[in-house]
């Protein structure tokens, strides 16, 4: 029983950690998009992905 305590509260605190990254990239896509409406920001380049054969 003293087992599945400590996944349980293990499993809590990776919650909580994911919950935290989870606002934080929020944030920055609001910062994002602020400076897009402000036009700060002249385009976005997306990085392609290359593969390997």
């Amino acid at each position: 029983m003293e087992n599945v305590e400590r996944k349980i509260i293990r499993l809590e605190l990776q919650v909580g950690e994911l919950i935290r990254i989870l606002a934080h990239l929020n944030e920055r896509i609001k910062n994002i998009e602020e400076k897009e409406r402000d036009g700060k920001i002249i385009s976005i380049h997306k990085r392609q992905a290359t593969h390997r054969i």
